[in-house]
């Protein structure tokens, strides 16, 4: 059957395709959940679902297959998702910039959002 790495930032258990989180994690979800109920919406959201958005990201993730960060760390991982470099909340003109992307893989995006959300916590 095939796995993936539980969705908690840090965490390298790995699951089945079908959860989010493990046993140790399976609280989040309820929370994680009520969040993006709560402050989704806006004009953030609205760029991710946008066509360009949806076009440059399949684009990127083409010509960079692997995670960028695994492999500067000399390891090979698939990539799964597009990422900003310098997030659009930061700098909203480069939400479309080639040069501002990096394919990640799934644990390397939770590990860099979860620096950013504290970061900007202590701001």
């Amino acid at each position: 059957m095939a796995k993936h790495y539980c969705g908690h930032a840090g965490c390298r258990t790995l699951i089945p395709l079908t959860q989010h989180y493990c046993d140790r994690h399976k609280h989040e979800e309820n929370s994680r959940r009520y969040f993006h109920r709560k402050h989704s919406g806006g004009k953030y959201e609205a760029f991710y679902q946008s066509t360009a958005w949806t076009k440059l990201a399949r684009q990127y993730k083409v010509a960079h297959v692997l995670c960028e960060r695994c492999l500067s760390r000399g390891t090979i991982r698939k990539a799964d998702i597009c990422d900003h470099i310098i997030p659009i909340k930061t700098d909203w003109n480069k939400r479309l910039d080639w040069n501002n992307l990096q394919s990640l893989c799934q644990y390397c995006h939770n590990e860099k959002s979860e620096i950013e959300v504290a970061e900007r916590k202590n701001k």
